[in-house]
């Protein structure tokens, strides 16, 4: 166990596990009487130091040995940076009660096998729970997904409000408004520390409303006549699928989906009363057929992940549409920082094609949803709070929302980050601990540690995950001999060069790919996705994969 003490049975603690220092990766405990309650169990994607992670989840040793006095895991909406740990680590945690709103309880179901399904308790608004010495009530706030929610978290010794991710939109599209009464009126119960986002701490003006992109991307489809549009936009944004549907009814367009994960969302969607006024989404292959001016692709991948469908449409990798120089590519999205070599790469070659694209520098084609200096001022008259923690946000962040806090009027400010277990005194809150944290990463279907063997070769790039497949065919387009395999990856090579059950399952998947008449390079685009998923569904990890076609 962590060489750590306990905190004091009736101390109220804060301690953040990922969220603070950095954006992405939301865990966030409360402690009080011996008892413990999440806030958040979320992922993320990137990590510059750690190539070929698919997923870096927080490391949850410290909670973990302490489960058994866990009182549940409450999750504030359905984004990936602040549910998508859960599915990996549920187990770990004693599969704890989770408590949610309905719409972000579909979408985590949808991660969860049907045999496997976590157990789930749908809240409530203006409805108080009782959670071991918790007493919790979630209120309705707006950001870029359905049922975002603060949490109000009272104890015998002082109260709490978790903002969660939140924005001001005074008229969002899907979803309820912001509870500003409900809100208001907590200040007079005393609210001794708002925990509070600074992801737009350096923002002057408002976000901006969900209305405003309906604007524009009305004006943009208006004046696009001829061609194909392809908007991509963060899956999760159901108002901006919302509006996508809208615009694209009027000019007598039908919605294509490209990408897994956009179809999951908007089945959770359909499913709790969300996106029902606007016409049904197609899939592929019932809309492949529709003529381009009367088409819109919604794809997945804004932020040029090489595994998306935005990419493979853009590289020719889609079997059921292309680009051409009437189409137009809308980014209706921001470029998260650290992505922007990828996207730039998308960028050109969608040029290269004789399309066009529009991006976040054409005015309100995106709109934030976290609140700018304008909106944590209102926020902060709302609730008044005596103390302010500021959470999502890297130190910059965190420390620029202790400055402006500190001109509005804030008495006390606490700048804390992952690891730091503060106290929550009504007189003097502090840090009185540092407790271990740290990272997971998840490749493949695999977990490892951030020191372990495998990790340390990936980041001195010992080992580049890769695998490349040479398939040797004759003059009838016949394998002349089992394919070729080379590997170099997190596993023992020998295992996958020299297994014979893997080289009869990819010359299967050749004899699947292959059809008369067919191209070189449509064969290897195809063999490529197809061997991939055998590599995952017998190694557990997803590989760089390159395949060569020999003709003798």
């Amino acid at each position: 166990m962590n060489n750590f003490r306990n905190p004091k049975k009736k101390s109220v603690c804060f301690l953040p596990l990922g969220g603070t220092g950095e954006i992405g990766m939301n865990c966030y405990l409360y402690h009080y009487d011996g008892k413990w309650l999440i806030v958040d169990l979320g992922v993320t994607f990137s990590d510059q130091n750690i190539p070929n992670a698919d997923i870096i989840l927080p490391d949850l040793q410290f909670i973990i040995e302490r489960k058994n006095d866990i009182v549940g895991m409450i999750l504030t909406h359905a984004h990936e940076d602040h549910i998508g740990g859960v599915p990996y680590l549920y187990e770990n945690l004693g599969s704890v009660p989770i408590y949610t709103t309905p719409f972000t309880a579909s979408v985590l179901k949808r991660k969860f096998t049907k045999q496997n399904q976590p157990n789930i308790s749908t809240l409530k608004y203006n409805t108080n729970y009782n959670l071991g010495p918790f007493n919790i009530e979630i209120l309705a706030l707006t950001h870029s997904i359905p049922e975002p929610n603060a949490i109000l978290i009272k104890t015998s010794e002082i109260n709490i409000f978790h903002s969660g991710d939140w924005k001001i939109d005074p008229l969002p599209i899907v979803g309820n408004p912001i509870d500003k009464t409900k809100i208001e009126k907590i200040k007079k119960e005393t609210i001794n520390a708002l925990i509070c986002d600074s992801t737009n701490i350096f923002n002057v003006t408002p976000s901006g409303s969900e209305q405003e992109v309906r604007q524009t991307l009305d004006e943009v489809f208006r004046k696009h006549k001829q061609g194909k549009i392809i908007v991509t936009c963060f899956a999760s944004n159901i108002a901006r699928l919302e509006t996508i549907g809208f615009v694209s009814k009027k000019y007598n367009r039908s919605c294509i989906f490209l990408g897994r994960s956009l179809k999951r969302i908007y089945e959770a969607a359909l499913e709790n009363n969300y996106l029902n006024t606007v016409p049904k989404f197609l899939n592929q292959d019932d809309g492949k057929l529709i003529p381009d001016e009367n088409t819109v692709l919604v794809c997945t991948g804004s932020q040029g992940e090489s595994r998306a469908a935005l990419y493979k449409l853009v590289f020719g990798m889609n079997p059921n549409f292309s680009l051409n120089e009437k189409d137009l590519v809308i980014f209706s999205s921001r470029e998260i920082p650290g992505n922007e070599k990828q996207i730039t790469k998308i960028k050109n070659k969608i040029l290269r094609s004789g399309a066009n694209f529009i991006d976040d520098k054409f005015p309100k084609i995106h709109v934030s949803g976290h609140p700018s200096q304008e909106e944590l001022e209102k926020m902060y008259k709302w609730v008044n709070p005596e103390l302010l923690i500021p959470i999502h946000g890297e130190f910059s962040h965190l420390f620029e929302h202790i400055k402006f806090a500190k001109r509005k009027g804030i008495k006390k400010t606490l700048l804390v980050e992952n690891g730091d277990l503060v106290q929550l005194d009504k007189d003097r809150p502090s840090i009185i601990e540092t407790v271990k944290y740290g990272r997971k990463i998840i490749i493949g279907n695999k977990m490892f540690s951030k020191t372990d063997r495998v990790i340390q070769n990936l980041k001195n790039s010992n080992i580049n995950n890769s695998v490349q497949i040479v398939f040797i065919i004759n003059n009838s387009d016949d394998l002349v001999v089992k394919p070729v395999i080379f590997a170099n990856t997190i596993i023992d090579d020998q295992d996958i060069t020299e297994n014979e059950k893997l080289h009869k399952k990819i010359s299967k998947v050749f004899y699947e790919c292959h059809s008369t008449g067919i191209t070189d390079e449509l064969l290897k685009n195809s063999l490529k996705s197809k061997v991939r998923s055998v590599i995952l569904k017998d190694y557990g990890i997803r590989p760089l994969t390159s395949i060569r076609i020999v003709r003798i």
